[in-house]
């Protein structure tokens, strides 16, 4: 999963309610993004996300976007490719 596409604004829902879609993950724009688990889960143990909880129709998700630490760790890999 490429960090730089959630550091321009955009974000990863994952749904926390149990139920049926637990564990179920989203990009914004509604594209299915499970796959990217591993790299999720990773990203947050390196502490590269902000989590916001909120509601939709009473089905409970977390939000997650980029913070500045992971902006950071964008711009380092940037310095490391050249």
């Amino acid at each position: 999963m490429n960090l730089l596409r959630l550091s321009q604004g955009k974000h990863i829902n994952v749904c926390t309610q149990v139920g049926r879609s637990c564990g179920k993950v989203f990009f914004e724009n509604g594209e299915e993004a499970t796959s990217y688990l591993a790299a999720i889960n990773t990203f947050c143990t390196w502490g590269l996300f902000d989590e916001e909880e909120y509601r939709v129709y009473g089905i409970r998700y977390s939000r997650l976007t980029v913070n500045e630490k992971g902006k950071q760790a964008i711009l380092d890999a940037e310095v490391i490719d050249e």
